[in-house]
Order: C-alpha cells, then sequence, then structure tokens
C-alpha cells in the first residue's frame, strides 16, 4: 500500500472518531444539566429552598379565635418562635401580669401559643385568658343580682294591693316590680308593664330563671307582671282585695312571655 493511502486512511478514521467523542461529552453535560434543573424545580414546588431547607418547624395553625389579654399564672419564659422545639428568647414575664396578646398559633404537638412581644411567645399553659375569667365574675355577679331581687322581693310578701300604688304602703303589679328592681339593683325598669316589657331580653317562660320578669297578655298590651322565683313560682302584687304574695305557674293563669332584665 502506498503511502498517501495509509494516511488517508488514518485520516479518514480520525474524522470518524473526533464527533462521537463531542456527543458523549454533550450528552453527558445535558444529564448533568436535567438533574439540576430537575432538583431545583422540586424545590420550587415545595416552597424550599437550600438556604432554609432545614429551618424548625414551624407552628401548624393560626388560631382565628384569640383572647386580646392573658394574664401570667408564675413567671413565664418566653420564646423565639410558637413551635415544639422553641428556643427561649432568654426572657420571662413577671407573675400576675397582664399582657396583650397579637395572634394566636397551635403547634404540631396541639400546644397553643400566645405571640406578646416582637417575635416573643408564651405557651398557653402559662397563663390565663382574663376574657374567661372576666365572663364569669360576670356571671357570679348576675347570679348576686337575681338572688337580691328575690331577696328583696320577698321582703314585701303581704303588701296590699292598691291600684296605682309605688310604695311599700300599697303596690300594683307593675309598681311592685318597679320598686323592687330599683332597691335591688338601682336599675329603673318603668312604672308600668308595656314599658316593662323592653326593660330586657324577651325569652319564652320555659326560659325564665330566678329574678326575670313574667308577663300576662301579649306584648305591647300585656296587663299583669311579676317577678319569677324559679321552680315554677313567682311573686306579685296581684289584685285588689289581695297583697303581694308567692303562686304557682299554673295553665289556669299562664304567663305569656318572660324578660331576662339581668
Amino acid at each position: 500500500m502506498s503511502d498517501k493511502k495509509l494516511i488517508f486512511k488514518k485520516n479518514l478514521k480520525n474524522k470518524k472518531n473526533t464527533p462521537l467523542r463531542g456527543i458523549s461529552i454533550l450528552n453527558t453535560n445535558v444529564k448533568k444539566s436535567l438533574i439540576s434543573f430537575t432538583a431545583a424545580a422540586a424545590l420550587a414546588v415545595t416552597g424550599l429552598s437550600l438556604s432554609n431547607a432545614s429551618t424548625t418547624k414551624a407552628a401548624s395553625e393560626v388560631l382565628t379565635s384569640a383572647p386580646s389579654v392573658v394574664r401570667t399564672n408564675t413567671m413565664s419564659n418566653l420564646y423565639t418562635t410558637p413551635s415544639s422545639d422553641a428556643k427561649s428568647a432568654g426572657r420571662a414575664l413577671a407573675s400576675n401580669t397582664a399582657w396583650a396578646v397579637g395572634q394566636a398559633v397551635q403547634d404540631d404537638q396541639g400546644n397553643t401559643w400566645y405571640l406578646v412581644g416582637a417575635n416573643e411567645w408564651v405557651n398557653a399553659k402559662d397563663v390565663t385568658d382574663t376574657s374567661a375569667v372576666t365572663e364569669s365574675a360576670t356571671s357570679s355577679d348576675t347570679t348576686a343580682t337575681a338572688d337580691n331581687v328575690v331577696n328583696t322581693a320577698k321582703k314585701y310578701i303581704g303588701t296590699p294591693y292598691v291600684w296605682g300604688g309605688k310604695t311599700p304602703s300599697g303596690f300594683d303589679c307593675s309598681g311592685f316590680t318597679s320598686y323592687v328592681y330599683q332597691e335591688a339593683t338601682g336599675k329603673s325598669i318603668g312604672g308600668y308593664t308595656v314599658a316593662q316589657e323592653s326593660a330586657g331580653t324577651q325569652e319564652a317562660v320555659s326560659q325564665a330563671s330566678a329574678g326575670d320578669l313574667l308577663f300576662w297578655g301579649s306584648q305591647g298590651s300585656s296587663y299583669h307582671v311579676g317577678i319569677y322565683l324559679g321552680n315554677n313560682q313567682y311573686i306579685a302584687a296581684p289584685q285588689p282585695g289581695e297583697s303581694v304574695k308567692i303562686s304557682t305557674i299554673s295553665s289556669y293563669f299562664m304567663p305569656s312571655f318572660a324578660v331576662k332584665v339581668l
């Protein structure tokens, strides 16, 4: 074989090998790019980034109902995040102090946290919702006031019925209820039955509690009123010739509706 032919075959072999090497390198680069793109896409879908992929798990749920103020039961530690693995903020709230609440959340362990400072959270188990305490105190006050109304009304058992009477020397039905409420609560409920219908919230007789007003007749034209004592009994100034007395509710003389004043 001549030298020219040998050189031509070598050149031809080199030409065939060169593009194959280029394709192999190109394929490798494409695969690497594809892997990088796929990883980036996955991070974008989950909302994570490389810088925060290892961030501590945050609170799982923001609560829509949060107390406006809480009071510490004891000295209460503050935390930087509202989560089950929260880190201490290095500060604590003094015992028996009130703090405004900015937000309430529940962590993945079911613990409730209150935001009481700039990125400072207190565990709900360390504080008391003051609104619940206030509600309980209000309920107790209402019960005490109702008892006072009942006890005041009973003081006047035996007082004679007097048409238009509004004093302990003689009462008519609305004069009696008006006088008792004024003395027991300091509240004016009006001087006659129709006015007293608007002294509180109307309710069914079956829902009445001690201290509520009971009315006979249609709303807007009631003709008799008394004070419910509980246990199906009421006290009233009944009619001419009688005196203030306690009676039992019956189908024979059934109240039409009740009004909760307290």
